[in-house]
C-alpha cells in the first residue's frame, strides 16, 4: 500500500466523515466513496492505491467510518453525562 494513499485517506476521512442518521448511512457511504475516489484522483493517487489502502472496499470503509463517528459521539456523550453527574 502506498503510504501516500493511506495518509490521504486518513486526512480525507477526518475532513469529510460526520454523524449521519443510521437510515441514511448506506447512501451517504456510497456518496462519500465516490467523492473520495474523485478527490484521490485529483490529488494524484491512483484508484488502485486507494483501494489497497482500504483492503479493496471503499464503500465498506466509509460505512465503518460513519459507524465509528456515531460510537465516538456516544462515548463523548457518556463521558459528559458522567462528568455532569459527579
Amino acid at each position: 500500500m502506498s503510504a501516500q494513499a493511506a495518509k490521504f485517506l486518513a486526512q480525507w476521512e477526518f475532513e469529510h466523515i460526520a454523524l449521519v442518521a443510521r437510515s441514511d448511512r448506506a447512501e451517504q457511504a456510497r456518496r462519500l466513496a465516490l467523492q473520495c475516489r474523485e478527490d484521490a484522483v485529483r490529488a494524484g493517487i491512483s484508484t488502485e492505491d486507494l483501494e489497497t489502502a482500504v483492503e479493496g472496499n471503499l464503500f465498506d470503509n466509509m460505512l465503518q467510518a460513519l459507524n465509528a463517528a456515531e460510537f465516538r459521539q456516544m462515548y463523548r456523550d457518556q463521558i459528559a453525562d458522567q462528568e455532569g453527574g459527579a
